[in-house]
């Protein structure tokens, strides 16, 4: 079956680093986007832009510089067939909304979030969106838990990700949460790494970030 516009977690954001001379090597093609209407007999859940919100943390090595914001989705849908299980899903973060939460200056243009826009780390002008594309979704031990399995692309390089998520249904509405942990230098994102220097000095960044993410969807008409 095709897929269908679904949630993800992903992402990014985060306080990181880009290799933008090595992306080419690792390439992969992105996937087209599912389309926005189920196929078959699946039921379809759109997300509600407003109230959804991937969440970001970045850290030095020696966890004494902290920052956190968060990324919004572009668009994203969650589909799910008679039997009520996850047939498909696809989802877009909107890389020029990187946001910083920690710090009262907050605006897109601050120097913090201009520099997780440049080519040092997410080059945005380049590279605007982020994309999860769904491939496996298993129920876990209750009706709300399941283990997601997906294709993250950042940049120019496609990485799969496996991650536990909630998925509550309530009516015509779904609120799908979930944290993970992603590690940056998979997907190129090398800046500052100290593991790949090799040493830890305090202005190195964590390569493993944590994500969590709240989304909410409406049944779609």
């Amino acid at each position: 079956m095709r897929s269908i516009l679904f949630f993800v977690c992903a992402p990014f954001c985060l306080l990181l680093g880009v290799a933008c001379r090595d992306r080419s090597t690792a390439a992969i093609a992105i996937t087209a986007s599912a389309p926005s209407t189920p196929v078959g007999n699946a039921v379809g859940y759109s997300l509600v832009i407003p109230e959804s919100f991937v969440n970001w943390k970045g850290m030095n090595v020696l966890g004494t510089n902290e920052h956190q914001g968060y990324i919004k989705p572009l668009t994203g849908n969650l589909a799910f067939d008679v039997n009520d299980i996850i047939v498909g899903g696809y989802f877009e973060l909107d890389m020029n909304t990187i946001t910083l939460t920690d710090r009262k200056d907050t605006s897109s243009d601050n120097g913090l979030v201009s520099h997780l826009k440049d080519p040092d780390f997410f080059d945005v002008e380049k590279y605007p969106k982020a994309i999860f594309q769904l491939t496996k979704a298993i129920k876990g031990s209750n009706d709300s838990s399941y283990d997601i399995t997906g294709q993250l692309t950042l940049l120019t390089i496609t990485q799969e990700i496996r991650f536990p998520a909630t998925i509550v249904r309530n009516l015509e509405d779904i609120v799908a949460t979930a944290s993970l942990t992603i590690d940056r230098t998979k997907w190129g994102i090398t800046y500052q790494s100290g593991s790949l220097l090799g040493f830890v000095k305090d202005g190195l960044l964590q390569d493993k970030i944590p994500v969590s993410l709240f989304l909410r969807f409406h049944r779609q008409q």
